[in-house]
């Protein structure tokens, strides 16, 4: 890919952050501590040379996320995993979980707690939001976040990022729901659960954010690989055809 149409794609995808600072009146010295260190982290996320890295020598960072709902103006985080990859190479040694204490006492609907087997009372001696996003901050880096359906774990994390430290994320992004529908366009399911049959992955821990990113994790070592088999090499290359493909 030429340093031109490198350019173009890297600037049609790049999105703005938000660096909108409250009054330094209304917050506390420990919370604007914790604001700054957010906002360094997701700093330092942004990644400027990622575009023409080698997906095979790229970090991912495969996360999943468990929420009282569907509305992130209303419902919240109580999980997040993550597992960390090294090209296709999945590290299981070194995950990232942690539950979540609701924000604003949110009660976690019985149907959530059957789902996912979190309970209300599990999660109320959860650590609260602030410190799981700094954990998960740290743990993700500047590596590319894998995500299935991505959009309903970016909004929440940026719903939670914007009412804690005015901010959002600045990670380069995959969805495997979009890679797997540009590497098989005549599919008919792309669900997490449909594409777990098809590749055959065991199902282990389904709906818990860390069996989920667990089993993400083999679904994108199988799609990173049939890419590669395509001819895609780097990071930007593959965002080209996800931008094509939606075209």
């Amino acid at each position: 890919m030429s340093q031109d149409r490198s350019g173009f794609f890297r600037r049609l995808l790049q999105t703005r952050s938000h660096n909108v600072l409250p009054a330094l009146s209304a917050v506390s010295p420990e919370k604007m501590q914790g604001e700054a260190f957010i906002r360094q982290l997701l700093k330092e996320a942004k990644s400027e040379d990622g575009w023409d890295a080698p997906l095979l020598q790229t970090r991912f960072v495969v996360v999943d996320t468990e929420t009282t709902g569907f509305n992130p103006s209303f419902d919240v985080l109580i999980s997040i995993g993550a597992v960390e990859m090294h090209g296709d190479r999945i590290e299981l040694g070194n995950p990232y979980h942690s539950l979540i204490r609701p924000e604003f006492d949110r009660f976690i609907p019985a149907v959530v707690t059957k789902l996912t087997g979190i309970t209300n009372e599990q999660a109320a001696a959860a650590p609260d939001i602030k410190l799981v996003l700094q954990q998960f901050l740290e743990y993700a880096k500047d590596g590319v976040l894998v995500m299935h359906h991505a959009s309903h774990d970016i909004r929440f994390l940026n719903a939670a990022l914007w009412r804690f430290s005015r901010a959002h994320l600045t990670h380069r992004i995959l969805d495997t729901h979009d890679v797997a529908k540009w590497l098989h366009p005549r599919w008919n399911q792309y669900g997490l659960d449909d594409l777990l049959q098809t590749y055959q992955i065991p199902v282990l821990g389904r709906h818990t954010a860390l069996g989920d990113a667990k089993m993400t994790a083999e679904l994108w070592k199988r799609l990173l690989t049939e890419s590669i088999a395509k001819g895609i090499e780097t990071f930007g290359e593959l965002r080209e055809q996800m931008v094509l493909a939606n075209r």
